[in-house]
């Protein structure tokens, strides 16, 4: 398995995907290592940890340094990218050459990659994935963390997309997805999985921090995550009818809370497992209000916890995740937010059902019995015979 980072620790979701792959979803004659580089922080991608080869939770890593970036390039004209729906085939390759790579860890795949049976790479957006796949497509997998941004729409992923044995999506959305922009050869959902939380989670979460009722939004502080979106939204709600009612933000990012909303916001910043935990729990409900998730853990880990949902619409992946769990409510405009948000507080039996129907969901969806059955599934599909390569309609 290659990724740009993997270490304890890490924040983000390929990452947290990746590890628990890697540590839990091998065996029964699948032996998994995992080629890394040495970087941690995914903003300064400075080279932090040692080079060379471990042992970490039973599983080999090897890592390599990060090659020279030039980051001021990347940033141009990605921002172009943004600003208007592309880039010229050219300026795409650009952009890849100048974003995050290893030259060491390319040498490795190209020397060693024949070594195994099956090279699977994540997620989409890294040189490591792009350049990677190119030196064993009949070797290589993929899994995306795909969303339909910009990004997902450049030319040039068609290469590593359609040259791929296949994919392991995260969920049917990212598949269906991924399906209509790529001819994907191959693969299926395998996602990642859960154990059953070990206990309830610590009393007394809120209590400790000064809150009262608080809904949490859990991941990245940033505005690609749509968090201004959910202050305007909670702050717009408590005015006009809870004004007791907090938004606690979990995690660290850009995003800085304007000072017309300060009083309605809580940082709680980074938290360890434990309180992570308890934070769930006590929340009215976990709001992601983020557009772009080919997953979203933090969906899961407040289902787990008993506590129901409110999700943007806009992503296909946790609205399905909704409709087929009872475990949360999509919402488009402030309307449907403030319709469910009031459904929620006027009724905690409701709440408590929601909970209910959202952790039986990922027990039995993504339960790691259920994770490990479909990544052998596909795993051992992918590393089969090559199949006959598709031909290409058109130009």
């Amino acid at each position: 398995m290659v990724v740009p980072r993997y270490a304890e620790g890490i924040v983000g979701g390929a990452e947290t995907l990746v590890r628990g792959l890697a540590t839990r979803a091998g065996g029964e004659g699948r032996a998994v290592e995992v080629a890394t580089t040495c970087a941690v922080d995914h903003a300064t991608w400075a080279n932090v940890l040692p080079a060379g080869e471990s042992e970490e939770d039973g599983v080999r890593v090897l890592r390599f340094p990060v090659g020279p970036r030039d980051p001021e390039t990347y940033d141009r004209l990605h921002a172009r990218l943004v600003e208007q729906g592309r880039l010229s085939y050219l300026e795409e390759l650009e952009m890849m050459g100048a974003g995050v790579w290893s030259p060491a860890l390319q040498q490795f795949i190209e020397e060693r990659g024949g070594d195994y049976d099956l090279l699977v790479f994540a997620p989409y957006l890294f040189g490591t994935t792009f350049w990677g796949i190119q030196a064993w497509p009949d070797r290589s997998a993929l899994i995306p963390c795909l969303h339909d941004e910009p990004d997902a729409h450049m030319r040039c992923l068609r290469r590593p997309f359609e040259a791929a044995r296949g994919c392991l999506f995260n969920s049917a959305a990212e598949e269906r997805l991924a399906r209509r922009l790529f001819r994907v050869r191959g693969g299926g959902v395998v996602g990642v999985g859960f154990d059953p939380p070990a206990g309830p989670a610590p009393a007394g979460f809120a209590a400790s921090r000064g809150l009262g009722r608080y809904l949490l939004y859990a991941g990245r502080l940033e505005g690609a995550k749509r968090v201004d979106v959910l202050v305007e939204h909670v702050a717009r709600f408590a005015a006009a009818r809870a004004p007791d009612l907090k938004l606690a933000l979990m995690g660290r990012g850009s995003y800085t809370v304007p000072r017309r909303h300060a009083g309605h916001v809580v940082h709680l910043g980074y938290l360890d497992e434990q309180a992570k935990r308890a934070a769930y729990a006590e929340a009215v409900a976990l709001v992601n209000p983020s557009e772009l998730e080919s997953l979203s853990l933090v969906l899961l880990e407040a289902w787990l916890e008993g506590t129901p949902a409110l999700v943007a619409a806009g992503s296909d992946v946790m609205r399905e995740h909704c409709e087929r769990s009872g475990g949360g409510v999509a919402f488009a405009e402030y309307a449907d937010f403030a319709a469910a948000l009031a459904s929620l507080l006027d009724d905690p039996d409701a709440r408590s059902r929601m909970g209910a129907a959202g952790r039986e969901y990922v027990l039995s969806e993504y339960g790691w019995p259920a994770v490990r059955e479909r990544f052998a599934a596909v795993t051992d599909e992918l590393a089969g015979p090559p199949p006959p390569p598709r031909r290409r309609r058109g130009g």
